[in-house]
């Protein structure tokens, strides 16, 4: 009988030592096991940059990227910062126009002690196009710019009558010709034609008089009591020289434009500027000078006439 309860007690003293055991264990377990499960991955994007961020939190030691593609590649990326630049992306892999799902954990300094990874977000890799930087060369009278790598166009924007329009263009260069006479507020954006390339940030702006300058007339000629003028632009008045007398503006006459040409023809009736004259008389012609940003500075054209005939 006693050797019975001997062996009793010494059954349970095992039994009693391997549940310790099995609770150490466990208590380990639980130690060092990290139920924590971060939020999502955020996309931050100001208009100009874009970031990838998880939340801050001192408790961990490193925070975890992993961008998984559509083939199953995974790229892991450590950082000390819980927020990365896509330019920082691109130089650990990442690649403009690929898609992945994205996930992050927190490391910590005890090996098996790291949070569980955060639900995944879809997300395409895109960047924007650097800003151009404007400049005006007076020599040539152009507004121009570096190319910006990747862009398929650029739109150079302008005030105009109180609102804004804008010039679309291919090259890295406009002439001010292209736009309306004026004081002018200039700059411009580059656009890629490939989603994964936004629009850049507008440029510097560049404040500038747009001067039209009108050009010479191409010839001045008499036909019966008709003066006929004809030049490369539209206008709205024209000074007539008689005699090389001081200029009458003219702005009552006929106008024709040959588009396979593009030429006007200006038709004026002689008698509404021309005294009664005899012999011969010299009439000359010219664009008139409208404000400071409307000019001719060219030569007059003259033909000489037998006012006689008139």
């Amino acid at each position: 009988m006693k050797e019975k309860n001997i062996k009793i007690i010494i059954i349970i003293l095992f039994s009693i030592a391997g549940l310790l055991t099995i609770g150490g264990i466990l208590t380990a377990f639980l130690l060092n096991y990290n139920q924590y499960k971060p939020a999502q991955v955020q996309i931050l994007d100001d208009g100009q940059n874009i970031y990838v961020s998880t939340e801050l939190n001192d408790n961990y030691s490193l925070y975890r990227f992993v961008f998984k593609d559509n083939d199953g590649n995974e790229i892991i990326i450590d950082s000390e910062k819980n927020t990365l630049s896509v330019e920082e992306l691109i130089n650990q892999g990442i690649k403009i126009g690929t898609s992945y799902e994205v996930t992050t954990c927190y490391l910590s300094e005890n090996s098996g002690n790291n949070s569980l990874y955060s639900d995944s977000i879809p997300w395409t890799c895109y960047t924007y196009l650097a800003s151009p930087t404007l400049q005006y060369d007076e020599n040539n009278n152009l507004l121009k710019w570096d190319s910006v790598d990747n862009a398929d166009y650029y739109q150079v924007f302008f005030n105009h009558n109180e609102s804004e329009n804008f010039v679309k263009v291919e090259t890295n260069s406009i002439c001010l010709t292209e736009f309306d006479s004026g004081n002018r507020t200039f700059y411009v954006i580059a656009y890629s034609n490939d989603n994964s390339y936004r629009p850049s940030i507008k440029s510097n702006e560049l404040n500038l008089d747009v001067v039209r300058q009108f050009k010479e007339f191409n010839s001045v000629r008499l036909e019966g009591n008709d003066l006929i003028i004809t030049g490369e632009e539209l206008l709205e008045k024209i000074l007539i020289y008689i005699n090389d007398e001081t200029a009458k503006e003219v702005v009552d006459f006929q106008i024709e434009y040959d588009e396979e040409e593009n030429l006007y023809t200006f038709t004026i009736d002689i008698k509404t500027i021309l005294p009664q004259p005899s012999g011969f008389d010299i009439i000359g012609a010219s664009p008139a000078t409208i404000d400071e940003y409307n000019v001719f500075t060219g030569d007059i054209v003259y033909v000489r006439i037998e006012t006689q005939e008139i």
